[in-house]
């Protein structure tokens, strides 16, 4: 049975229930680097339940297929030339930067909606799981009309972000938990700030989990001692705080202690030339590597290069922050000591001086002084990584991970 509030869920013994989770966002393929979370999350909920993920269509990729025993069915919003707005990562930037992707972006919502409708009538669900509040929540709570299908959110923080920033997008959000069944955050931080900008208390039945479950790949890797590299991997945006961190890598090599230390950065986004610029103007450009977006398969490996891992992200201008850092995750489970700031859901992360070093925002001399203490301080990296893979092997194993799902749906299920 999925739940009270909702739909019953219970089936007969040769059929599992059926979830579909709608979402503007998808892996395209095995160890695509686009919400690679996505995938292990869906592939986490096919011991007791058959996943159909339902998502935008790009150039390239087929209208349905399976990966991994997960169903994939998407839906056109444009010709294949024009559509631009998913994958990218940045779809809210786009269409609040060009009227042209505002026009887009409406007629992307409309397809959306009517091929929503359309699914649930051919594989009638037992419940829609919608991620990302908007787009998503709001896309399948239109599209469940009259439904009495139970509607599960999932929040992931740029759709907090715009929720907490703007007004109309409040009164929406309002709108959609009065039809979700459960929700979930992948932080607290993000729990607070929807209870704060939509009034919304917290319940009982609230999952707080991060998405994070491809946690054994990274906890079998084998590492290459003495490399003498830093890593950072993430989008090249304002919030992630490179640039912090490019000052703090250039401060450590007025050193001549640390001149053999190297800056490896992995991503991509639209403030990698500036960062290169920067790069380039300290003298840096022999010791910083812009590796640009890399395989899933490609990042397991250069976390196995890498000896200390850095996260500087800050509260930008406009409000935004960090949702969670799950690649905080990724580092802690592959044996690399972290480096945080006290931003966004970061501190939920990193307990000081027992996960991680935590650091206050754009202090790059701070970030710099961390960096060199666990450079000089073996006992002290041994210690961080022993603690943090410790806790991370007990919270998020498979066994752990996939009973919180189930008892999220709405308790144990018979396949």
């Amino acid at each position: 049975m999925l739940c009270s509030k909702g739909r019953s869920m219970a089936t007969s013994t040769k059929r599992k229930p059926v979830i579909v989770m709608n979402t503007h966002v998808y892996p395209r393929y095995e160890g695509d680097h686009v919400a690679p979370f996505m995938h292990e999350f869906a592939k986490m909920c096919l011991s007791f339940a058959r996943v159909i993920v339902h998502c935008p269509h790009a150039p390239g990729l087929s209208m349905s297929e399976n990966l991994g025993g997960v169903e994939i069915r998407r839906f056109r919003y444009a010709t294949v030339s024009k559509q631009t707005l998913a994958y990218r990562g940045d779809m809210h930037k786009q269409v609040f930067s060009s009227p042209f992707k505002a026009l887009l972006f409406l007629k992307f919502l409309w397809k959306w909606r009517k091929a929503t409708k359309k699914l649930i009538q051919q594989v009638q669900p037992d419940a829609i799981h919608a991620h990302w509040l908007i787009p998503g929540g709001y896309i399948s709570s239109k599209a469940m009309k009259r439904s009495n299908i139970p509607l599960f959110i999932s929040m992931h923080g740029t759709d907090v972000f715009l929720v907490q920033k703007r007004k109309p997008a409040q009164r929406i959000a309002r709108k959609i938990f009065q039809k979700s069944q459960n929700n979930h955050f992948v932080s607290v931080a993000l729990q607070e700030s929807i209870e704060s900008s939509c009034q919304r208390s917290k319940d009982s039945s609230d999952l707080i989990l991060p998405m994070f479950f491809d946690f054994e790949r990274f906890s079998n890797i084998v590492r290459k001692g003495n490399s003498k590299k830093i890593l950072f991997v993430g989008r090249l945006l304002s919030v992630k705080g490179v640039d912090v961190l490019i000052e703090a890598f250039s401060n450590l090599k007025s050193t001549q202690n640390y001149d053999d230390w190297t800056l490896e950065i992995v991503g991509d986004g639209p403030l990698r030339e500036d960062l290169q610029e920067l790069t380039n103007s300290r003298n840096l450009s022999e010791h910083v590597t812009f590796h640009g977006t890399l395989d899933r398969e490609e990042l397991v490996g250069i976390y196995g290069e890498c000896e200390i891992f850095v996260l500087p992200s800050r509260t930008t201008k406009s409000g935004e922050k960090e949702g969670l850092g799950v690649v905080l995750l990724e580092a802690m489970m592959s044996k690399i000591p972290v480096i945080g700031t006290n931003c966004g859901g970061i501190p939920e992360i990193i307990e000081h001086l027992e996960t991680g070093l935590l650091i206050e925002q754009n202090d790059a001399n701070a970030l710099s002084q961390a960096i060199q203490d666990l450079i000089e301080n073996d006992e002290l990296r041994t210690q961080l990584v022993e603690k943090a893979h410790s806790q991370m092997r007990e919270k998020y194993s498979k066994e752990a991970i996939e009973l919180l799902l189930r008892q999220w749906y709405g308790g144990v299920l018979d396949d």
